[in-house]
């Protein structure tokens, strides 16, 4: 095996021009051979060095039998490296095209090569020394910078591309073709086997013989084996994880990284092998063997077997593991934990696992550990984030098992966290990981398959993607597949999903009949075929059944979104709270709707009884998690005055008001403290009151206007509050002032009150009389008759009148309302004040006696 240390030539975190340093700008052209393409076509259409072609495959028609011809030609000789002739070219960037999307190496014939890709750059090693021209080959098309670097015995080509897609590499005539065309064929894949406990690669077209070569990764320390070939690439499912090594997807050829020294990558009889070697060394595949499809290298079988067979098998792994040495114990307890998980067991898996770890915490390295982990955490619903932790393993069973911890993490400890270069929080993706592993699901153990089917199909129906969806459709039919296929159905809107949910709503299985309920009642929610109680009833009706088939967790979010469509905003809150005490670790997925019930509380009218305590509950509760957004603490305080207004629970209210005047500013800050005022004038705390309307400016009214968020509205309000202010403490002069310039008819009630007070009757006729100007006069009231307000309004003026001894007084307020309080409950006090026709010279009896 040659090896070259890499870390003195290529750094792979920056794999660009900063590689090597530019060769000098002259050309460099394959001499002309026999059976290839002639030296005038080379000329004209290929010259020295590099140039770019939105498709060179056509200038070689028929590359591989161009090549078997020379090599019959030629008598089968290895090739050696192409003898360059130094020739005038132009320059290489005058020869670009800006649409290219491809590039040809001139790496001579049957050359084996290597290639993969490191984030935005492909890197290339190629057997042999090839001296390259790179001047002006950067920012053409999609490749956006080439370069080179010689070793001893291969050459290190790396090729920037803006684009995200891989492209394909083939041999043509004389060199490589680098191709991102959309239409290009693309490179077959590499043939994957077992030999005895080491894996093979073969190349699926035999030409030419694989190389080897060992290059160090400075970026991981870890060795690279790269295994050159002529044709086979190595894909996502194709790669495979063991104990010390990792085969790693390539574009072509083979690409091993590996920690151990004792893991080699040897070419023998056409093909690679790779394995151990040397004295002591471990048998690479002793207890990893090739599984059937869809299966990774984790060491982990679960099998199926007849139920007798699993119980056997778990009875004797315990015997095994109470009897193993204890240099055996752990994996006689791995073994235990595999039957444990082949017969679904949960709880003993865990407990086993646990047990083992704790014992030996190095045997958490081992693939087996890490597979068996998930299934645990899967079963007992235990998900951890480390778990999911991208480990090399991309074979259909480990995208599967991804995608079931995805599936049973909660959504916080999910948010952030990548796997298979996918958002954690996309639910499309989980459900395309989970439809990949859907075969393999079907080949497991029955008890661990039932485990598993029901959430792993219901997810893919719900959130697969067509292709997802399309592995779904394909497995065969059972109870289990059967409600996931009419799930889709509802879910596509097809005229029978319906009813194919109606007759499995009737079905006896629990994991079955309240499920297909349950999407009964959210397409009668969607279609409002039902009221939004009614499907909130029926849904909490069925939570203990929905529990047993896993699903209660989206049948509350349903019954919260019922509550909400039908303004039941009270139950709406308890389900939350509820939600917030079953689920602390998936609050985000009801904060949207919590935040939504608050606003509306706050602006909704306070209803009574229990149904305020409950809200004010619910509101409480939110306030202490609402610290960081003000928005939301001025609605929760503001909802909680309302209520505890409603309740008659004044000093909780005046708490609340302080708490949102101190966070609310401008206009609605100013409401709030003319609130706060009234609240505490009511409650006889008037210099707590007059403290609150210091804010506002001093003087008329319109002082009030200059400040910030003042209006006319507002400083009437001021003014009459501390109007009010100023009689409860006795200050009759300056309550007057408040008012002097006031026209409304509460500071006209105001002014006389305190005319009345000092027995200033004359005054507070004078204050009152405009108020009557709003109320109908006698022709007007058979139209429009006097309510109880504006009878005791004209009483009261006529008392005022009667004690002033103002006859004119009186006399108007009968001939403007004589008729209109005829009939009425005050027409016996208003006769008495006014007198009547028969009396009319009698002087008015005094309304003080």
């Amino acid at each position: 095996m040659k090896k070259v240390i890499l870390a003195a030539v290529l750094g792979f975190s920056s794999l660009g021009a900063s590689v090597a340093a530019p060769i000098r700008a002259t050309s460099v052209k394959s001499g002309p051979e026999k059976g290839h393409v002639g030296s005038a076509t080379d000329d004209k259409l290929l010259p020295a060095g590099w140039l770019f072609l939105n498709d060179p495959a056509p200038l070689f028609p028929h590359p591989e039998k161009a090549v078997q011809e020379k090599r019959i030609s030629t008598g089968s000789a290895p090739m050696s490296e192409t003898r360059p002739q130094i020739v005038n070219a132009p320059p290489a960037a005058s020869m670009q095209a800006p649409d290219a999307t491809g590039l040809w190496l001139p790496l001579g014939e049957l050359t084996p090569v290597v290639a993969f890709r490191n984030g935005q750059n492909i890197v290339l090693v190629a057997a042999g020394r090839h001296v390259l021209d790179t001047a002006g080959l950067s920012g053409v098309g999609p490749f956006t910078s080439v370069s080179s670097r010689l070793l001893p015995d291969v050459t290190v080509i790396t090729i920037g591309v803006s684009d995200d897609r891989d492209p394909v590499l083939r041999p043509v005539g004389a060199g490589w073709t680098v191709s991102i065309a959309p239409d290009v064929k693309p490179q077959a894949d590499m043939l994957l086997g077992q030999d005895g406990n080491a894996l093979t690669f073969t190349s699926p077209v035999q030409d030419g013989v694989p190389q080897v070569v060992a290059l160090d990764d400075p970026a991981s320390g870890r060795r690279l084996l790269l295994g050159m070939t002529r044709s086979g690439r190595i894909e996502q499912p194709m790669r495979r994880q063991g104990s010390g090594f990792a085969v790693r997807s390539s574009l072509i050829g083979v690409v091993v990284a590996a920690d151990s020294d004792d893991i080699e990558l040897r070419q023998t009889a056409g093909k690679l092998v790779l394995d151990t070697m040397g004295p002591g060394s471990f048998p690479l595949m002793a207890s990893n063997r090739l599984q059937p499809y869809g299966s990774s290298l984790s060491g982990v079988s679960l099998g199926a077997g007849t139920p007798e067979e699993l119980r056997e098998a778990l009875r004797r792994s315990v015997n095994a593991a109470a009897l193993a040495p204890s240099a055996d114990r752990f994996e006689a307890r791995m073994r235990v934990a595999q039957a444990a998980a082949r017969a679904g067991n949960g709880p003993l898996l865990g407990e086993v696992m646990q047990v083992a770890l704790q014992d030996w915490p190095e045997g958490a390295e081992k693939p087996e550990t890490r597979r068996l982990q998930q299934i645990s955490a899967v079963l007992n619903q235990r998900a951890v984030a480390f778990y999911l932790a991208e480990d090399g393993g991309s074979t259909p069973e480990d995208q599967l098992w991804r995608g079931m911890m995805r599936m049973a993490m909660p959504f916080a400890s999910r948010a952030g966290q990548l796997a298979a270069g996918a958002a954690e929080s996309d639910p499309a993706h989980t459900a395309d990981l989970i439809a990949t592993g859907l075969p393999v699901l079907q080949a497991y153990a029955a008890p661990l398959r039932d485990r598993l089917l029901p959430s792993a199909t219901q997810w893919v129906a719900r959130y697969g993607n067509e292709n997802a969806t399309k592995i779904l459709e394909q497995l065969p039919e059972g109870p289990q597949v059967t409600l996931a296929k009419a799930l889709l159905a509802a879910r596509r809107n097809a005229p029978d999903a319906e009813g194919k949910l109606k007759a499995l709503s009737h079905e006896t299985s629990p994991l079955v009949w309240p499920v297909a309920r349950e999407a009964l009642l959210r397409q009668a929610l969607d279609k409002k075929t039902l009221s939004p109680q009614a499907v909130a009833d029926q849904v909490d009706g069925i939570l203990p059944a929905l529990r047993i088939a896993g699903r209660e967790k989206d049948a509350r979010l349903l019954q919260i979104e019922a509550l909400m469509n039908g303004g039941n905003l009270a139950r709406a809150a308890s389900a939350i709270q509820e939600w917030d005490r079953l689920y602390p670790d998936d609050i985000a997925k009801v904060e949207s709707q919590k935040t939504d019930i608050i606003r509306r509380m706050a602006q909704a009218p306070s209803s009574g009884g229990r149904q305020n305590m409950d809200e004010v509950a619910f509101l409480k509760d939110a306030l202490t998690v609402a610290s960081e957004d003000a928005p939301l603490q001025r609605d929760i305080l503001d909802g909680l005055a309302r209520r505890y207004e409603a309740m008659g629970l004044p000093d909780q209210e005046r708490d609340a008001l302080r708490k949102l005047a101190d966070i609310q500013s401008g206009a609605q800050g100013m409401a709030v403290r003319i609130r706060l005022a009234k609240l505490e004038l009511d409650m006889g705390d008037t210099k707590a009151a007059k403290q609150d309307l210091s804010a506002f400016a001093e003087g008329s009214p319109d002082a009030a206007l200059a400040l910030p968020g003042g209006s006319s509205s507002q400083s009437v309000e001021v003014a009459l509050l501390r109007a009010q202010i100023a009689l409860a403490d006795h200050r009759a002069d300056e309550a007057a002032g408040e008012l002097a310039t006031i026209r409304d008819p509460r500071a006209w009630t105001l002014r006389a009150q305190i005319a009345e007070k000092a027995g200033e009757w004359s005054r507070a006729i004078e204050a009152l009389t405009p108020m009557l100007d709003a109320l109908p006069g006698n022709g007007e009231a058979a139209k429009v008759p006097l309510s109880p307000d504006q009878q005791a309004l004209i009483l009261r003026i006529g008392g005022d009148a009667s004690r002033a001894q103002d006859q004119q007084t009186l006399r108007n307020l009968q001939t403007r309302f004589g008729s209109s309080m005829k009939g009425t409950a005050s027409e016996g006090v208003f006769s008495l004040l006014t007198g009547s026709k028969d009396v009319a010279a009698t002087p008015p009896v005094s309304a003080g006696g």
